[in-house]
């Protein structure tokens, strides 16, 4: 590698690099911003939102019967039924509906016209699978837009996303409106629960972690994946926002769904490279979720590529490539989010000679011939990145478990985070890198508690069931 590429690739390196002052000063910092949200009603930019779930009770993996679960995140609405055996154990069966695109949107679509077919679909589906069933079921609905959620099973919608646009359902409650399309269907179902697919990764792993095997406590929900977000139970004293009011009867606690996507959006404490400012110059809603923007895979890839065209405008890299094609580059290395953080996985590990099995990769992938100091520039770029990412991810997990404690001060089991999502469960290390950033953090200091990270299936399924069941 030339002398003057290498020294640009160290810095970039250098300024994605995290130590451990910076975990453990970040880690306070996610615990301030926790407690501020906690008090503060309003939301605001400066913390994270830090929202009650209304969900009261963390299951024991006792809990048995039989619940359903619905399922609208995006452009499919899934329906399952989860039998839950009482043993940690539960049987799914499931189906998914594709929504047409004239009930998602246009003149003719309204909020009945979606919630009509939402409500049919649910029919379709115990017709199909539980004909036999005479008794009204419980359903949770994981409805994965905003809404202001107000009780365990209301909540009104803010705005839609994912290519919704009905304009007649903004600030309606979605758990009514389905409710209603049920009743009018004449289906036995009551929709106990408003789901969040967080707080639902947390629900599903608790009632599958038998702790008489594990030895372990769930004590956090997180997702890491396009997105990331993370959920644990937290006591009432420290909730002061929640009025007297709005809390269930006999509650000692509730689940927070804490939005962590939004930790430290004033950028106080959080690393800030150009490559990270020039990422979020490219979104939709710059200035927030900054966290989400230095660790979800939805971003991982953004972040090579702005750092590449950095090294290719300061005349480094792809030189020849450009000559060779006529003053051009491939259309994938030149337009914004077209490198997924699988094409990452994939580079990371490679160890073939010459990175061979990286150039294959990236002819495939993004139509990219590269020589082998290209290569060995994208690898390095590659882990830097991904191992920043990692460690970060550590934060709200380290902070959380240090919080929370105090709640098993009387009981000498280990600590669990149950996670969900494309990159923790796929992508290389990533795992190993959270619970080493974890270790120099040391939450636990002074405790003989082990920490373990466990990937969590399914919180929009067997999660929502679960917050029906608790309902």
């Amino acid at each position: 590698m030339n002398i003057e590429l290498e020294a640009a690739v160290e810095e970039i390196v250098k300024q994605f690099a995290i130590d451990k002052d910076f975990l453990v000063e970040a880690t306070k910092h996610f615990h301030e911003s926790m407690s501020a949200g906690l008090a503060t009603s309003t939301p605001t930019r400066d913390y994270m939102p830090m929202i009650p779930t209304y969900v009261t009770g963390i299951p024991t993996g006792k809990e048995k019967g039989l619940y359903l679960a619905a399922d609208l995140g995006g452009t499919n609405f899934r329906v399952c039924s989860i039998h839950l055996g009482g043993d940690h154990t539960f049987e799914m069966k499931q189906s998914k509906y594709k929504i047409p695109v004239d009930l998602m949107q246009g003149e003719d679509a309204t909020a009945d016209g979606l919630f009509n077919y939402l409500a049919e679909k649910v029919k379709t589906f115990l017709d199909q699978h539980h004909n036999e069933h005479a008794e009204q079921l419980k359903l949770g609905f994981t409805f994965s837009f905003p809404v202001n959620q107000t009780a365990l099973n209301r909540g009104t919608l803010i705005r839609w996303t994912k290519g919704f646009d009905l304009p007649d359902c903004v600030d309606k409650d979605v758990v009514e409106l389905l409710q209603k399309h049920m009743e009018l269907l004449g289906v036995k179902v009551h929709v106990a629960a408003l789901a969040n697919d967080t707080v639902g990764t947390l629900l599903s792993r608790a009632y599958s972690n038998d702790i008489s095997k594990t030895n372990s406590n769930t004590v956090v929900g997180a997702i890491f994946g396009t997105g990331t977000n993370g959920a644990y139970f937290e006591t009432l004293k420290n909730i002061p926002k929640l009025k007297k009011e709005d809390i269930p009867e006999g509650a000692k606690g509730m689940v927070i769904n804490t939005e962590w996507g939004s930790f430290d959006n004033t950028l106080k404490i959080l690393p800030c490279t150009k490559y990270d400012k020039l990422v979020d110059d490219e979104t939709a809603n710059v200035g927030y979720h900054l966290f989400e923007k230095r660790i979800s895979g939805m971003f991982l890839g953004e972040l090579l590529r702005v750092a590449l065209m950095d090294l290719f405008d300061r005349g480094l890299i792809f030189q020849e490539l450009y000559k060779a094609r006529g003053g051009t580059l491939p259309h994938r290395i030149f337009e914004p989010w077209l490198i997924s953080a699988e094409v990452l996985s994939y580079l990371q590990i490679d160890d073939s000679t010459d990175l061979k099995m990286s150039e294959l990769v990236l002819e495939n992938h993004l139509r990219l011939p590269t020589n082998k100091e290209e290569r060995l520039v994208i690898q390095k770029l590659t882990q830097s990145i991904s191992h920043r990412a990692a460690y970060l991810s550590a934060i709200p997990l380290a902070s959380i478990v240090a919080r929370v404690q105090d709640q098993y001060k009387d009981d000498d089991r280990d600590f669990e985070f149950g996670c969900d999502g494309s990159v923790v469960e796929f992508y290389p290390g990533f795992r190993s890198k959270i619970l080493e950033a974890v270790a120099l953090i040391d939450p636990l200091k002074g405790s003989s508690k082990k920490i373990h990270l466990r990937i969590a299936k399914d919180g929009s399924g067997v999660g929502a069931a679960l917050c029906a069941s608790v309902s």
